[in-house]
């Protein structure tokens, strides 16, 4: 087949919604699939990758989009715009379109097409962060916020609307039964549904991965995810430096540089620095097999986001065995011995306990582990299952 993805961020970034479409891509590349991913480069289309690249046997062409979501959506140059978007499906001709995200340019651009596009087309949903059932826009006018007031209003339009486009897709994929994408396919009474779960990469159930839980001169903890304020690093920082520990490390795996990632540097020289037993280290553009190794040695996972769906992140740090300390989003509740937090000083004292009881880091650890193997995360599952609807939908055209 002919497996068209239109993701807005691929390989070599390190996301979650990159992770999932790597995997789903690379592996039905690999069993004999023409496939082909458009996608935008980073830092808002300002990252310099290749233009044309391929990764895994997939053919991959960036273009530099830049999105400030529901505001605006545009390109940087004219071979990054919604027609050259169009005229690329309408090139490349596939058997199955894969679109990725809403909220972003590669659901949006192509919304006015759907109905004449010839072939099979699936709608992966990684959620819908800006989905509000009780819109108030007046809140943000008391605040003198008229853009937050305007955002509000143009987001709480798009998911009254959007719901009349998703029925044109012949498949929409969420991640769990009772994501929000999920609940509002169920408001709207949408039928074209069917829940795909996160797999993990095989090697995270390696030997070598698995954690022991002795006492260590230095504990660190480490969260991977992109720098943004949805993430929420600074409140990690903020709960680190004020955490009554010894030596320690904070380790924070992201993509690229950018307003947020400095504003983190200023939260550091006010919270951690003069503090030598405290070091935070940010990682950029780095390899997966150096996420993967960050997985193996760092003691503990921290989550810090303000939401969250079903974060792949969750799922890979429960199979190593680390302990998890996590705000209160996503699936993180149900991990089986994950330290949930509702603030900064609960986070404080999550990271102290766990610094300070390598018996609590155990314990937690291993019903994490245990926890994640019941929950059927292969990769290889995923994509023979992904691989099979695509051929049913296929053959019934």
């Amino acid at each position: 087949m002919r497996i068209m993805f239109a993701v807005p961020c691929y390989w070599p970034s390190q996301d979650g919604v990159t992770i999932i479409t790597s995997y789903l891509a690379g592996g039905l590349a690999a069993k004999g699939h023409d496939v082909f991913v458009l996608t935008s480069a980073g830092n808002g289309g300002l990252q310099v990758l290749p233009e044309e690249d391929s990764h895994d046997g997939v053919k991959i062409r960036r273009m530099r989009v830049h999105t400030r979501w529901p505001l605006f959506i545009k390109g940087r140059d004219k071979k990054s715009t919604k027609a050259v978007y169009r005229k690329a499906v309408q090139d490349f001709a596939p058997d199955v379109l894969v679109v990725v995200c809403a909220q972003t340019w590669t659901l949006d651009w192509i919304l006015p097409c759907l109905k004449n596009l010839d072939c099979v087309k699936i709608f992966y949903s990684h959620g819908y962060s800006a989905w509000k059932t009780d819109v108030s826009c007046g809140s943000y006018l008391k605040k003198r916020d008229v853009v937050g007031a305007w955002a509000a209003y143009r987001a709480d339009r798009y998911y009254k609307k959007l719901h009349r486009y998703i029925r044109l897709f012949d498949r929409t994929i969420y991640l769990s039964e009772d994501s929000n994408a999920a609940v509002y396919a169920k408001q709207y009474g949408l039928t074209n549904g069917r829940v795909l779960k996160n797999a993990i990469d095989d090697r995270f159930f390696d030997e070598d991965m698995r954690h022991g839980y002795e006492e260590k001169a230095c504990i660190s903890y480490l969260f991977v995810a992109n720098y943004n304020q949805n993430k929420n690093q600074e409140m990690l920082i903020r709960a680190f430096g004020e955490a009554k520990i010894g030596k320690s490390r904070l380790v924070l795996v992201g993509f690229e540089e950018n307003a947020y990632y400095e504003r983190l540097l200023e939260v550091i020289r006010e919270k951690v620095d003069g503090q030598p037993d405290k070091e935070v280290q940010f990682y950029i553009h780095v390899s997966r097999d150096t996420v993967i190794d960050l997985y193996r040695t760092c003691d503990v996972f921290t989550c810090s986001s303000l939401s969250e769906n079903y974060p792949i992140v969750a799922h890979e740090a429960a199979a190593t065995g680390m302990p998890v300390i996590s705000t209160n989003v996503g699936i993180y509740d149900r991990i089986d011995g994950a330290y949930i937090v509702e603030d900064t000083a609960q986070m404080k004292r999550a990271m102290e306990e766990l610094y300070h009881d390598a018996g609590e880091r155990a314990r937690r650890g291993q019903a994490a582990y245990e926890w994640v193997c019941g929950q059927g995360c292969r990769i290889r599952d995923k994509v023979e299952w992904m691989e099979r609807d695509m051929r049913e939908m296929v053959e019934k055209r």
